[in-house]
């Protein structure tokens, strides 16, 4: 007799954004970096024009998305949206640091 394998139903990214919160799970955190990842990048990119820049970018606001966890609320907005804010907080945040530090980045694009 054979039974079906059948695969676990994929978290949604609000419950992943909960599991982060209430439990400190890496692992939820590194499933939003794969699922929304190349976005946050893109957008980082497209706003320093520089890849190491991107990647520093992103980085940082995957950890403010696991500080700021517990104060996402769904009910406000997508947690793709959520990302993809915090990305453009870190990316003014970069542009700003490297206008203040001698041979910094220098930002291709004023960020309004």
């Amino acid at each position: 007799m054979h039974i079906p394998v059948v695969p676990p139903v994929p978290l949604s990214d609000a419950v992943l954004v909960e599991r982060i919160a209430a439990l400190g799970d890496r692992a939820a955190l590194a499933e939003l970096d794969a699922r929304h990842g190349m976005t946050l990048y893109a957008i980082a990119y497209a706003l320093l024009l520089n890849p190491d820049a991107a990647d520093v970018t992103v980085a940082a606001a995957l950890r403010e998305a696991w500080r700021r966890a517990a104060s996402f609320d769904a009910r406000e907005q997508t947690v793709g949206r959520w990302l993809a804010e915090l990305t453009r907080k870190a990316a003014h945040d970069q542009v700003r640091r490297s206008v203040m530090s001698p041979g910094g980045l220098v930002p291709l694009l004023v960020l309004t």
